[in-house]
């Protein structure tokens, strides 16, 4: 059971949050193993998709999908992160973006209403839930300060800071993408910061 990235994420979880969950090996039994290849998708911009992530192995991308075909991306995952869209999550709800895979991966897939049915019974992992969401919130916080207060140049310096590794996994297409420029823009950037 330990050996699962999404058991592992919420025993980090249960530390961060000082709480001890319940039914852990339950849940554990409901984790769904899923192969994508290289631009495959997790999900689609506007599937009914109540499921939480987990990467196992590999590189995801989540982005949003103008009607005109332009990818505006948000966030990248990798290895031992997870990833949702929490509006697919409400009865009858679609997600607003789409997931898919820059490279071979590995996920984990839970049903999210595993997951609430045990925030239902149980106050400790009501209190987990609330505590992830917070984390979540803080984490959207800090993308939408990123594009109203900072340059691409500031971003990309701050990618290079704190995710080198990921600077280097991701195609300079995305990383351009997620940047809010173009390739070309991108790749002047790097050559002034290098």
């Amino acid at each position: 059971m330990e050996h699962l990235t999404l058991v592992r994420a919420l025993r980090r979880l249960e530390q961060a949050a000082g709480l001890q969950l319940p039914q852990v090996e339950q849940l554990a039994a409901a984790v769904q193993l899923v192969q994508l290849p290289e631009r495959a998708f997790a999900f689609h911009q506007g599937d009914a998709c109540p499921r939480l992530f987990a990467v196992r192995s590999g590189l995801l991308k989540q982005f949003y999908t103008t009607p005109d075909g332009k990818e505006w991306i948000k966030s990248f995952t990798a290895e031992d992160e997870l990833f949702a869209c929490p509006i697919g999550f409400q009865p009858g709800g679609c997600t607003s973006f789409g997931a898919a895979a820059l490279e071979p991966s590995v996920l984990e897939v839970i049903d999210w209403r595993l997951i609430d049915a045990l925030g239902e019974r149980h106050l400790a992992w009501q209190k987990a839930i609330r505590f992830a969401f917070q984390q979540l919130t803080q984490l959207k916080m800090v993308r939408e300060r990123d594009l109203l207060m900072y340059t691409p140049e500031q971003m990309y310096q701050r990618l290079l800071d704190e995710r080198p590794a990921l600077v280097q996994r991701v195609p300079q297409k995305e990383l351009a993408a997620y940047l809010g420029v173009t390739p070309v823009g991108l790749n002047r950037i790097a050559r002034r910061l290098a």
